[in-house]
């Protein structure tokens, strides 16, 4: 199905990659405490913003896998992520409960502190991204 890495180079270009997607579905816009992405412009489109849900919930869901990260996490995301899809079906009321329910990127923010736990960079608190941060992880590649 998916073939897990070995380095932690590797790992940690699984973990940007997780961290790009969580913040691009839950985090382009801040409008206060409150915060707007891919996800929350899409589940006011009927079935487009469940399949962007599932796909990008998938793409973070095998990543973290492919990093090593163990079982109890990943269910926890897959949980997490499943209920944001679940609320989203709901007419009127569950688009609007999707754009503050930012699960994809809890989910991510869950894989991205796991994986820095087994590259060695011991229990850090999950980042804050920001744009600027992930143009220069991406650039310095």
């Amino acid at each position: 199905m998916f073939q897990a890495v070995a380095s932690d180079d590797q790992r940690l270009r699984l973990r940007d990659s997780v961290a790009t997607v969580g913040r691009l579905s839950d985090g382009l816009i801040k409008l206060g405490p409150l915060s707007l992405g891919l996800d929350g412009v899409l589940s006011w489109v009927p079935g487009l913003g469940e399949a962007y849900s599932v796909a990008a919930g998938a793409f973070i869901l095998v990543q973290g896998a492919r990093a090593g990260v163990g079982a109890p996490t990943l269910i926890l995301a897959a949980g997490l992520m499943l209920s944001r899809t679940a609320v989203s079906a709901i007419p009127l009321a569950g688009p609007l409960a999707a754009d503050v329910f930012t699960a994809h990127r809890w989910s991510a923010r869950l894989i991205v502190g796991a994986i820095d736990r087994k590259v060695g960079r011991g229990s850090q608190t999950p980042p804050q991204w920001s744009h600027a941060q992930d143009a220069t992880r991406f650039a310095a590649r």
